[in-house]
């Protein structure tokens, strides 16, 4: 059985190398998407990086790679406009850190990736 990703949200201390996204429903209806249709897409793109999906919205990073792994996901994932057009937040987990805004982080530092 899966969680839900608020409970992972919850357990994030115990899940470092983890990360999670929420779609917006209202963004994704307005943009011709349904939003189940995107987790699974997104769950699709990220085993190629070797994470487990823990719930709907969370996946964990490959153990093997960590690092890597996370990265790589959550850097392919920004670029991907059909997941910034109508993503309400990303939220990534490290070992010994406070959870990472990515939508925050990339407002930062690429901005023309957001969008509204």
């Amino acid at each position: 059985m899966q969680l839900d990703f608020r409970e992972v949200i919850v357990m994030a201390d115990v899940l470092p190398w983890s990360f999670t996204i929420e779609f917006d429903p209202e963004k994704a209806a307005r943009n011709g998407y349904d939003v189940d249709a995107l987790y699974e897409c997104v769950d699709e793109n990220v085993q190629r990086y070797g994470l487990t999906r823990l719930a709907r919205g969370t996946w964990k990073a490959n153990e093997d790679n960590r690092v890597e792994s996370q990265c790589m996901s959550l850097l392919m994932l920004s670029d991907q406009k059909w997941v910034m057009q109508n993503v309400r937040s990303i939220t990534a987990y490290e070992r010994g850190t406070d959870p990472i805004d990515i939508i925050a982080s990339l407002k930062k530092s690429n901005p023309e990736l957001v969008y509204a």
